[in-house]
Formats: structure tokens, C-alpha cells, sequence
């Protein structure tokens, strides 16, 4: 992702622009962009994260760490000074927002920040059927591995519940030491959107659907996807392209 979301900037604006990134953490993506010549202005509401990323930046050129700005603040109710070329929001940030008026709300924030021929980019999971049903009683994705930190052999097994109403899934992850010891449990919790609704939602917002992909390569959006990755731009209209970027 991070290399689609290199290019789609480059495409879009050439050696420079500004960007604004949604739900931005550690500047996974935040830092590639700067590096590129890009103007990053950063949104996260998580103080720790944005504490990451700001030690990362301190590792990198002047020049490059100027390029970027951090604002704490709710990507549904965020507000800078500045319009952008391009938004966007990677690795499924927009499935933190659990209900349509969250989601409107969000939308109606970038589209404020979008210069007139601005685009909004982002990308979110195509519901799995099949994944979404198994049984919350049984540990899944069952991987052995090495802890980085403590070198100690670890189990990593997941489960969820789904609630197919409110279409949220709430994602246990098992951390558990192989020669025994206590397991830490992390909780994820994740709204699942489905196609045609992902764009009535984007409709609603005030923005139109211009381009849609199954991956990070252009490839079209079916069965076997596993992400839905859209970019958007101001105004209402059909989706014009939904499969190879050109």
C-alpha cells in the first residue's frame, strides 16, 4: 500500500504537493511521502503514536522533517487551515468508524479540505462471508514465531465476534509464550463495509467514486480481493473506472 499510495501522489501531483493524511500513527506512510517532496499534514488522535512519529522524524534530514505537520485531532471533526491536493487514509483507518454518521461526518471534513480538483484516497477490507462466520470459540491463524524484542518462541492465535446489524467485528488477538506463561489479549474492533454500500455511503458524504481496485497494483475489485482501495473526488456521480489504473 505504501507504494500505491507513492505513486498515486506522484501521479496527482508531480515531485510536490500537499497531503493530508487521515488516522496517520507512526508515518508509515507519512515519512515515504515526505521523503518524495510532499507537504504531509498528519492527523492522528493518539498521542502515542504521534510521539512515534515524531521521534522518527527527528532521524531524517531538516529538510524532509519540515515537510511535515502533526495534528491531534478526531478524523470526524478535524479542522486546518490549509487545502489539499490530495487526502487519503490507509490500512483500513475509515473501518474505526462505526456508524454512517460517523462516516458521513468524515467525508464531509475531507471534502471542506479538498481543493476543487482534490482527491480523496483510501482503502478498507472486502468483507470475507466465509471469515466473518467461524466460530468465536475456536482459535484461528494459529503462527509460531519469534518475539523481536525478547527472542522467547510465541503462539499468535485470533477469534472474533460479528455482529451482522451493526456489521462490526470485534477482533481477539492471543499472544502466548510457547514454554507457558501469561497470554496478553488485544482487541480490535473493525466496521465491515460492503461495496454498494461503501459507495451510497461515499455519496452521501458529498464526494463521487472515480476510481476503485481489488488490490494495491490496479487490479479490479472481485471474489478474490482482499481490500476495496477507491479514490474519490467532490460532487456526485457514477464510478468511472473500476479496475486498471491507467
Amino acid at each position: 500500500d505504501v507504494t500505491f499510495y507513492r505513486q498515486l501522489a506522484k501521479q496527482r501531483l508531480g515531485t510536490s504537493g500537499n497531503i493530508l493524511e487521515l488516522g496517520a500513527g507512526s508515518g508509515r506512510i507519512t515519512i515515504p511521502l515526505a521523503r518524495d517532496g510532499h507537504e504531509v499534514v498528519a492527523i492522528d488522535q493518539m498521542p502515542p503514536m504521534l510521539a512515534r512519529l515524531h521521534q522518527r522524524a527527528e532521524k531524517l534530514s531538516k529538510s524532509t522533517a519540515k515537510r511535515i505537520q502533526t495534528v491531534s485531532a478526531d478524523i470526524c471533526t478535524f479542522s486546518v487551515p490549509e487545502t489539499f491536493s490530495l487526502a487519503i487514509a490507509a490500512f483500513n483507518v475509515l473501518e474505526h468508524l462505526y456508524t454512517r454518521v460517523e462516516f458521513e461526518a468524515c467525508l464531509r471534513r475531507v471534502a471542506a479540505h479538498l481543493e476543487p480538483d482534490g482527491a480523496f484516497a483510501f482503502d478498507v477490507q472486502l468483507p470475507d462471508l466465509e471469515w466473518l462466520v467461524r466460530d468465536p470459540t475456536k482459535r484461528w491463524a494459529k503462527t509460531r514465531y519469534t518475539d523481536p524484542v525478547t527472542g522467547r518462541a510465541m503462539l499468535y492465535t485470533t477469534n472474533h465476534d460479528y455482529d451482522p446489524v451493526s456489521q462490526i467485528a470485534i477482533i481477539r488477538l492471543y499472544y502466548q509464550p510457547v514454554a507457558g506463561g501469561p497470554e496478553d489479549v488485544v482487541l480490535l474492533s473493525q466496521r465491515k463495509y460492503f461495496p454498494a454500500e461503501l459507495e451510497a455511503l461515499i455519496a452521501h458524504g458529498g464526494l463521487r467514486m472515480v476510481e476503485r481496485y481489488g488490490d494495491f497494483v490496479g487490479g479490479p475489485l472481485g471474489p478474490g480481493s482482499e481490500s476495496q482501495v477507491l479514490v474519490c473526488r467532490r460532487g456526485i456521480g457514477r464510478v468511472a473506472r473500476t479496475s486498471r489504473r491507467g
